[in-house]
């Protein structure tokens, strides 16, 4: 899926939400399928990701539910590496533990 994509498939909920564009390079492989959704939900003020949770439509709060739970052990595997005891972690590991926690306002 890319950003495009969940755009079309979400476009009211979308189109009011700024991009958060990441690069790929910077997050593991396995992960990159998962990229658009982290632009989507990796906000990663906690008042802002609330709100967008609230704001969500159902259909897309379920599908990024399922997400994260379909890739929780990649996620535990790279959050809870080397970059966890960064001080400056990439963009890209902020937006998928944001992400994650995004999930937690469902």
């Amino acid at each position: 899926m890319q950003y495009d994509d969940l755009k079309a498939k979400y476009p009211e909920f979308i189109a009011g939400l700024k991009r958060l564009p990441l690069n790929r390079n910077n997050v593991p492989p396995e992960l990159h399928a998962y990229i658009p959704y982290a632009e989507v939900w990796g906000v990663p003020d906690d008042l802002e990701r609330e709100q967008l949770a609230e704001r969500a439509p159902e259909a897309a709060k379920a599908e990024v539910a399922r997400i994260v739970k379909e890739i929780d052990d990649q996620l535990d595997e790279w959050l809870a590496g080397p970059e966890a005891e960064s001080e400056n972690p990439s963009d890209e590991y902020v937006a998928f533990s944001a992400m994650r926690m995004a999930v937690d306002f469902m």
